[in-house]
Parts: C-alpha cells; sequence; structure tokens
C-alpha cells in the first residue's frame, strides 16, 4: 500500500506526465503526496530567453527580463513559466519564482487527478540529492519522476536524475515516460 507518494518535477514535458501517472496513483491509494521541484540551475534554456525578450519582462533593478535571466549562473527552465515583475527583482527570486509557478501547475494537475492532501516542498541544491532527502523527510512508499527532463548531453554523459535515483533510492521509483 501507498502511504505518501514523491513526484518530483522540473516542469518539463516528461515530469508532467510523470505528475498526472503519480498523481492517479496516489489518488486511488488516498495517499500523501509531495510535489518536489529543485532550483533550475543548468544552462539557460533559449526558449526562456526568447519569452523574456518578447515579452519585455521586467527584472533586477529594472533591467529587462530577458538580461536578468542572461545574468543568472547556471539556470536552465521551462519555456512555458510566466513571471510577476515583483517576484523577479534578483537573480535567486527568478529562480523561485520559476520554481513556485512549475509546483504550481503540478498541483493543479494533481488536483485535477483526484488528490487532495498535497504538500509542495521547493529545494535548492543538486537534484537527485534534494529529491532523496525529501522522500527520506516524508517517509515516501514510492517517487515518480519523469525520465527525462530539461538536461541536455550532460545528463547523458553523467547519468539523469531518473536513472540516479533508480539507482541510490532505497525506495520504488516510478520513470515516467
Amino acid at each position: 500500500m501507498i502511504k505518501t507518494m514523491v513526484i518530483a518535477t522540473d516542469g518539463s514535458d516528461h515530469a508532467e506526465k510523470a505528475v498526472a501517472f503519480g498523481a492517479d496513483i496516489a489518488a486511488k491509494y488516498g495517499a500523501r503526496t509531495v510535489l518536489v521541484h529543485t532550483l533550475l540551475r543548468n544552462e539557460v534554456s533559449e526558449n526562456l530567453r526568447e519569452m523574456a525578450r518578447v515579452e519585455h519582462l521586467a527584472g533586477e533593478e529594472g533591467k529587462a527580463m530577458a538580461k536578468s535571466i542572461a545574468a543568472i549562473p547556471e539556470g536552465r527552465f521551462p519555456a512555458s513559466i510566466t513571471f510577476e515583475e515583483s517576484a523577479t527583482k534578483t537573480p535567486y527570486r527568478v529562480l523561485e519564482a520559476i520554481g513556485e509557478q512549475v509546483l504550481k501547475r503540478a498541483e493543479s494537475v494533481a488536483r485535477e487527478h483526484g488528490c487532495t492532501n498535497i504538500d509542495r516542498r521547493l529545494e535548492d541544491g543538486d537534484p537527485v540529492k534534494r529529491i532523496l532527502e525529501a522522500a527520506e523527510d516524508e517517509k515516501a512508499d514510492v517517487i515518480v519522476c519523469g525520465s527525462r527532463g530539461l538536461s541536455d548531453f550532460k545528463g547523458l554523459v553523467t547519468g539523469s536524475v531518473s536513472h540516479k535515483l533508480s539507482n541510490l533510492a532505497p525506495m520504488t521509483v516510478i520513470s515516467v515516460r
């Protein structure tokens, strides 16, 4: 029986499928669902740069959001994130605002699939370590994640988050395609 499920999400297509899949299972078992997002600190995606440029979003100290995003060291984001101007005054707040949007969207999907007992965790640091710590802290029976996320070629060489979770987690890990 599943009492607590951790669902990791980075906002990617595979992660959104994982949220829907995990939420279906959690709803069936009446399990508590913990959505986990770690701040995205890889290379900035071209989709986000383009969105910020086109929408002329304001960023840190009144600079265009595109310039603020370009200044964030090692940040990569899903392309469909929307920003509130007041929430993105510093590079760290941009990362947090993105994380909050990813979790908010994941919670909405989980509720649509019948989950009622949902917690959200916004973490900073290595995604694998933070997801494993969250699963341990929450006494999770299972972790659900997307089989691929926003990582690039580096993930293929060093191993993806889902692959590392499958090898390191003491509980069941479901990787969704």
